[in-house]
């Protein structure tokens, strides 16, 4: 009886460190698969999901456009809206390029971008600071009647934002 009891018990007793592997062999097989599986981001009001390695590169391009480089920013986020078009980072990346364009003086391109961002996300929290921008490129390329234009739209556009205030200040200075 007693040699029984005590195969029985060594018997548990293996069970449970198998078990207590298994489960840690499965957390540890969990934890790398979390790495590779998109994850919910939230950016400029909206929520979204990014693989990883989506979200590793837009904080990376940010980064590179933080830290006043911009004409390797343009690059990399350039790269970035190549690699990712679907991207629910792509109207931000959008946003930051254009700023970066504006940033080494490429105005026209940086029209572009913010008009891009603009016709794909006209709701998008960034915007009414793309049109403002768009009317700082125009005024930077001496076109005073285009960025009145793109000033009044932004007003009528957007008429809540910041940037309204801030058109409305540049509207009375172009006149």
């Amino acid at each position: 009886m007693a040699k029984l009891r005590g195969m029985n018990e060594q018997l548990s007793r293996d069970v449970a460190d198998v078990q207590r592997r298994q489960k840690d062999i499965t957390q540890g097989v969990d934890d790398r698969l979390r790495q590779f599986e998109p994850g919910k981001v939230a950016i400029d009001g909206r929520e979204f999901l990014a693989d990883p390695a989506e979200k590793r590169d837009y904080e990376a391009a940010l980064s590179v456009f933080r830290k006043g480089d911009f004409a390797a920013a343009q690059t990399v986020f350039l790269d970035f809206l190549k690699r990712y078009p679907a991207s629910g980072y792509a109207p931000s990346a959008l946003f930051w390029l254009g700023n970066a364009q504006y940033a080494t003086r490429d105005y026209k391109a940086a029209i572009i971008n913010f008009r891009s961002l603009i016709g794909r996300e006209p709701e998008h929290l960034r915007a009414p600071e793309a049109v403002l921008s768009i009317a700082n490129c125009q005024i930077e390329l001496k076109d005073t009647r285009g960025a009145r234009k793109t000033l009044s739209d932004l007003i009528k556009a957007y008429p809540q934002s910041e940037a309204a205030v801030a058109a409305k200040e540049r509207l009375t200075r172009l006149k």
